[in-house]
């Protein structure tokens, strides 16, 4: 089988293979979340405050050198009724892990035609879906909040 299509994308470790075959490259790990508290949580409240995060993961067509970064917001409860406190460290290892998971499932079905700003529409709607299951309330919005300075993941240089 031919390599078809290459995209170094960030968000994953390995390969994923179907009608073509796409090879990814890289991972989000915790520390690529930087949070800000944008709500604070009442001492006494069992429940509440917000923190947000912004990405910038880069994504490249290996093939054509297409590079597009896909940027996205993620904000997370610091506490939830259900769930208690959620330590940033505790909320940094989920949100990677997700991320993961979604770039994964997500990128299982890129071809070389599918256009990256399509994938990343993809990959951020399933990335909520998948970290809603493990923070209640969490949200991965379009655009990040204003204020909130991204963290920039460009692709490593091909070798």
């Amino acid at each position: 089988m031919s390599r078809q299509s290459v995209l170094l994308f960030v968000l994953l470790s390995g390969c994923v293979t179907g009608g073509t075959r796409t090879y990814v490259e890289g991972g989000l790990s915790p520390r690529h979340f930087h949070f800000y508290e944008v709500v604070s949580r009442e001492d006494d409240e069992a429940a509440g405050g917000w923190r947000s995060a912004c990405l910038e993961v880069g994504i490249e067509r290996a093939n054509t050198g297409e590079l597009f970064y896909c940027t996205f917001g993620v904000e997370v409860p610091i506490a939830t009724t259900e769930q208690g406190e959620i330590p940033v460290y505790r909320a940094q290892s989920l949100c990677a892990s997700c991320a993961n998971q979604a770039a994964k499932t997500t990128l299982s079905t890129v071809t070389p035609t599918t256009p990256i700003g399509i994938a990343c529409e993809e990959f951020k709607t399933l990335y909520e879906l998948t970290l809603r299951n493990v923070i209640d309330g969490a949200r991965v919005p379009k655009r990040c909040r204003q204020g909130i300075p991204p963290v920039r993941l460009t692709p490593p240089p091909r070798r």
